[in-house]
């Protein structure tokens, strides 16, 4: 009789102990649900990230064409700014314009247009073109105010002859290109401002 306590205890103790293995089995599989969670919200950001990621990079990939083809379209423009044929004085005193056609302008943004037929600025009418011994082209142009004015077409690596000055002036313009000085300005102190370049064929 005296051993039935002893069972109890035994029993109580028994259970009690299967009872708290079994919670903290189930905090653990708790915690590690929790910890897991964790891991797929960091993996699903990272994902993200890649998926930006990736995203810039194609747009980088898209905007590259487009820069190589604005600095190709500059680079062929300058390289056809610098490619004008020059001027064929031969060919232009046989009333052959073709290497002289396009726009001339000077430092002031006043142009002189030509085709290949010869002068076509509004108001100014060529009535005689003739060549010096120093290979300058002189056109003499009617203007729409009936003066006279000569147009001095001189080929890149020459000057202008000292002879057409007066005062002791020479030609300062920019040899090393073909030009259109006017008679009006060679008495001016801006002679390279206001000589005419060849700057288009167009």
């Amino acid at each position: 009789m005296k051993m039935k306590p002893i069972f109890r205890s035994l029993a109580i103790i028994l259970l009690s102990v299967v009872l708290l293995v079994g919670c903290s089995a189930q905090k653990k599989d708790h915690g590690g649900e929790k910890s897991a969670s964790p891991k797929t919200s960091l993996q699903t950001k990272s994902q993200k990230s890649d998926k930006h990621s990736s995203s810039e990079q194609e747009k980088t990939t898209e905007t590259a064409p487009e820069s190589s083809q604005s600095s190709s379209s500059s680079s062929e423009e300058s390289h056809e700014a610098e490619n004008l044929a020059p001027i064929d004085t031969g060919a232009i005193l046989k009333a052959d314009y073709s290497t002289a056609a396009g726009t001339w302008k000077n430092g002031q943004g006043q142009i002189l247009s030509f085709n290949a037929q010869g002068l076509t600025t509004s108001g100014m009418t060529v009535s005689l073109l003739d060549i010096d011994q120093d290979g300058i082209l002189l056109l003499n142009v009617e203007t729409g105010n009936k003066t006279n004015v000569t147009l001095y077409m001189v080929p890149a690596n020459h000057a202008l002859p000292q002879q057409y000055f007066s005062n002791g002036r020479t030609d300062t313009t920019d040899k090393s290109k073909d030009r259109i000085i006017s008679s009006e300005s060679l008495s001016s102190n801006k002679l390279a401002d206001d000589a005419y370049y060849h700057v288009s064929q167009h």
